[in-house]
């Protein structure tokens, strides 16, 4: 079998990432939910995105950036909700590129794929904006495995990565 080429996932990342906010439109622009609250909206370092926050925000030594390093998009909650939505997309992609290494068949990776990418259980993933490291965590693990086989340094610094977004990747 012919590896998949850069182009060709290009291309389906593109179609995905299309497809995913069509399919998840309906979560868009949808409230807070449960830890966003304490997240975003009763944040003090987002209430605006004046000079004043911003410059406190790209201070990497402030505790703003460390605080709400994940939340750029104030009190609306659309930017959020489309950043889960095209992460979520391009963990869909890396699950299917790990499928395909461990030698599935290009059609069931496409299929296994597509099931986790459509399974209601992730709507949670895009819908629950605190819910971003969720779907980081499972990107940086899932590019570990890719890379461990051509590239175990860089294996393990995604693998230091997925567990420094959420300790439930190890």
């Amino acid at each position: 079998m012919n590896p998949v080429s850069w182009r060709t996932w290009l291309a389906i990342g593109v179609g995905a990432a299309v497809v995913a906010l069509f399919l998840y439109r309906g979560a868009l622009d949808g409230t807070f939910v449960s830890d966003d609250f304490n997240h975003v909206p009763s944040n003090p370092h987002i209430q605006s995105l004046d000079w004043p926050h911003l410059s406190a925000l790209l201070d990497p030594a402030g505790l703003p950036a460390r605080a709400t390093s994940n939340y750029a998009f104030g009190l609306s909650t659309r930017g959020y909700h489309v950043t889960n939505v095209l992460l979520h997309t391009g963990v869909c992609l890396l699950l299917g590129a790990f499928y395909l290494s461990s030698g599935i068949p290009r059609a069931g990776a496409a299929l296994l794929a597509a099931l986790f990418f459509l399974h209601p259980a992730n709507v949670e993933a895009v819908a629950w904006i605190f819910q971003v490291k969720s779907i980081v965590a499972l990107g940086f693990s899932l590019a570990a495995l890719l890379a461990f086989p051509v590239l175990p340094l860089a294996s393990g610094a995604f693998f230091a990565l997925a567990l420094l977004t959420k300790i439930s990747a190890l």
